[in-house]
């Protein structure tokens, strides 16, 4: 009963740090300077580009009107798809989810905070469950 107890343990620890490892990879790779997001503001101290202000000086603006980067080599690829607030939806026509990080064929389709919070109950008493 133990070892399965530690080994649903680390199953649950491990699902928990992955997503974190991910957000720590992509801070580190924009740290690095690989592309930015641009934003809108009255005053740009970095390069004005058509989207907006890059926060960098000197930087080269993306065809996509969203980003900046070093050189033109380092611009994410261009959006064949549906592109959406949070980024490139892969699928043409395709509905952008008020989440900005999914797309759906239709709206009915993307996923609600609450489809979320009930998978995450869910975790939470199955977690409980092994521990009793």
């Amino acid at each position: 009963l133990q070892e399965t107890l530690s080994q649903s343990e680390l199953t649950t620890q491990m699902k928990l740090a992955l997503p974190l490892a991910f957000f720590v990879l992509m801070s580190l790779l924009n740290a690095q300077g690989a592309n930015e997001k641009l934003f809108k503001t009255a005053q740009c101290a970095g390069t004005l580009c058509p989207g907006g202000c890059c926060p960098h000086a000197g930087w080269y603006c993306c065809a996509d009107n969203t980003h900046c980067s070093a050189d033109a080599a380092d611009c994410p690829s261009p959006c064949t798809g549906t592109m959406c607030p949070g980024g490139c939806c892969p699928h043409a026509g395709w509905f952008c989810c008020s989440d900005n990080t999914h797309c759906a064929s239709t709206a009915g389709n993307c996923p609600s905070l609450a489809t979320w919070e009930k998978l995450i109950k869910m975790a939470d008493m199955k977690t409980e469950e092994q521990t009793m």
